[in-house]
């Protein structure tokens, strides 16, 4: 049995839709977010006989700081190396939780294009002779 161009488009829709349904549940698993970036620093303390002075390798640190933007402004904060991981954690979230709305954007795209493709209807061939000439 052959299936019809209905049918095609029926099916076509339910797996927009069952794709979208997987997004959908892969957002519920996202936890906390966080906007910006995490770097890890090493630094001189500035006192000129400490060793970190004269030998780079012996920098003081891991010092970890947080950058954000809010109203249009970088602001920074210096973090405790425990609630790093946690910071580092969420950014990753955010990422993942960008890329999950990314791909449902896409997945809504298909479905309309689909939609629209079917809602348009056949086109008759036309001649210069029918199309009616508009008034001057």
């Amino acid at each position: 049995m052959k299936k019809t161009e209905d049918q095609r488009q029926r099916e076509r829709l339910r797996h927009y839709r069952s794709e979208y349904a997987r997004l959908k549940a892969r957002l519920r698993a996202v936890g906390f977010i966080c906007e910006g970036s995490l770097v890890e620093r090493w630094m001189q303390c500035g006192k000129p006989n400490c060793a970190c002075a004269s030998d780079r390798a012996r920098q003081h640190g891991p010092y970890f700081q947080l950058s954000w933007k809010e109203k249009s402004k970088t602001l920074s904060r210096r973090l405790p190396a425990e609630h790093a991981a946690l910071y580092r954690q969420w950014i990753a979230n955010r990422q993942r939780l960008q890329s999950i709305i990314q791909q449902m954007h896409g997945v809504s795209q298909k479905a309309r294009r689909h939609l629209l493709q079917a809602e348009k209807p056949q086109k008759a061939v036309l001649n210069a002779g029918d199309i009616p000439r508009s008034p001057r």
